[in-house]
């Protein structure tokens, strides 16, 4: 056990408004991220005990988001400084200590009352917490004048099922993703005046792919510049080597490092659970908990797939895997550029994937595949309405201008719409926009870089 000493200079240094009454400028600097919006409203909604729960991979914001939040309720609000604590619980000082020691303790040396204060009490990477779950639900219900919010980076399911069987109605989960696209273009300062030149606009949407996932690689051109080190070490590494192996057990980690590596350099492609262990050497059980550990620490996307006329196969041996960030292939490996074929295609549709989240909503994306006598046939995406099972949206990826001016290029994507009764079929190219008809099927056409800044900026508008 760490001396008081200790612990109050430690919490003084994770505190620091304490005593300047201000965020450190080390994030306040930076625009904070879009989300920020819905995790305040939550936050500071009154008449509601519920604590928040805040989930995500590494390093998209979860931590800057909770100072940016701090910031408001110093400036917005006006709530004491020594009402507001931060513990981030991976912090060494703070190891066997219980939640409720750790907020008594916090209080003792800022000088609020648990007891009677309004106060704000933030945990930053919950989930190292053996039974958090069961603690904060206690502390909810213990202190009603305390708002508890709480980060997890390790494994979605883990965290929320702990939350959904522990929290017994006591904890709002939300999801915070990388970047968008749009999110990104602001975040450099641009607006939608880049479009003017689709040319600035395309160079800007590769650098996205490439860097513009996660905030700090944006707005530290240091940790840009060296951006394979950033993500492998803190980012891959963590969740390889110590969160995934924690939460599930796992003795030896070089097939799951192994694994990865296949899954995000192949990332955009179909795979089968028989294709993967071929290519691995793992078993097929094997791939199913891996691939299960992977999606839980929102690292790759599973996309299943549907036929001609949009039916889920009963045996679904076949699927799309995606990475949830489209800069991570490129960190792990190299950038892609236009023109790197097949893989800076596969990019691209990744990037599309990542502007669909990773709520639970991204279940109703599948992609279609079917054969016609000795012919595959293919469509990206496909939105399977949760009501009626049918499909409601179709798009289909290119990073070309071909298809504008024939259409017949993607024959598979107008017969998939006509065979369901789509009456519109989006299209993306590389710098086109317009409307053509085939027969009954409207044809949009628009601008990859410009489809992908759209669908970011109408999730944004929906929180």
């Amino acid at each position: 056990m760490f001396s008081e000493d200790m612990f109050a200079n430690r919490i003084n240094l994770d505190n620091p408004w304490w005593n300047s009454g201000h965020v450190e400028k080390e994030y306040t600097k930076v625009m904070p991220r879009f989300f920020l919006e819905k995790f305040y409203r939550y936050l500071t909604l009154d008449g509601v005990r519920r604590a928040i729960l805040l989930m995500g991979p590494r390093r998209v914001g979860k931590t800057w988001l909770i100072q940016h939040a701090i910031a408001r309720l110093l400036d917005r609000e006006g709530v004491p400084a020594k009402n507001i604590v931060f513990l981030p619980i991976d912090v060494p000082v703070y190891h066997g200590c219980e939640l409720e020691e750790l907020v008594l303790e916090a209080c003792k040396t800022s000088g609020a009352s648990p007891a009677t204060d309004k106060l704000y009490v933030f945990f930053d990477e919950i989930q190292y917490k053996k039974g958090w779950e069961t603690s904060l639900k206690t502390l909810t219900d213990s202190y009603p004048n305390i708002r508890f919010a709480a980060s997890g980076s390790a494994a979605a399911s883990v965290l929320a099922t702990g939350s959904r069987e522990s929290g017994a109605g006591r904890f709002t989960d939300l999801k915070l993703a990388p970047l968008s696209f749009y999110e990104y273009v602001k975040m450099i300062g641009q607006d939608e005046r880049l479009f003017e030149s689709m040319e600035q606009a395309n160079r800007c949407f590769v650098e996205y792919v490439n860097f513009g996932g996660y905030p700090e690689l944006v707005a530290n051109q240091a940790v840009r510049e060296d951006s394979r080190q950033f993500i492998q070490r803190d980012i891959v590494d963590k969740v390889l080597l110590r969160d995934l192996p924690s939460l599930y057990h796992i003795d030896d980690v070089r097939d799951l490092q192994a694994f990865f590596s296949y899954v995000a350099f192949h990332s955009g492609t179909i795979q089968t659970y028989e294709g993967l262990s071929q290519s691995s050497g793992l078993s097929k059980h094997t791939i199913l908990n891996l691939l299960q550990y992977l999606e839980e620490a929102f690292l790759i996307m599973r996309h299943d797939r549907i036929d001609i006329n949009a039916l889920s196969l009963k045996r679904a041996m076949q699927f799309k895997l995606y990475l949830t960030n489209p800069s991570l292939r490129a960190a792990m490996f190299q950038p892609v550029k236009p023109g790197d074929e097949p893989y800076f295609g596969h990019v691209v549709e990744t990037a599309i994937s990542a502007q669909l989240g990773i709520g639970e909503d991204r279940y109703d994306w599948k992609y279609a595949n079917w054969r016609t006598g000795k012919e595959q046939r293919e469509l990206d995406f496909v939105r399977i309405n949760a009501g009626t099972q049918r499909p409601e949206a179709a798009m289909e990826i290119k990073w070309s201008d071909g298809p504008y001016d024939h259409p017949a290029e993607i024959k598979d994507a107008i017969a998939f719409a006509r065979n369901n009764g789509l009456k519109m079929l989006t299209v993306t190219s590389r710098s086109q926009e317009g409307v053509k008809r085939m027969d009954d099927i409207e044809l949009s056409f628009v601008p990859t870089a410009r489809f992908a800044y759209d669908l970011g900026k109408g999730a944004d508008d929906a929180k």
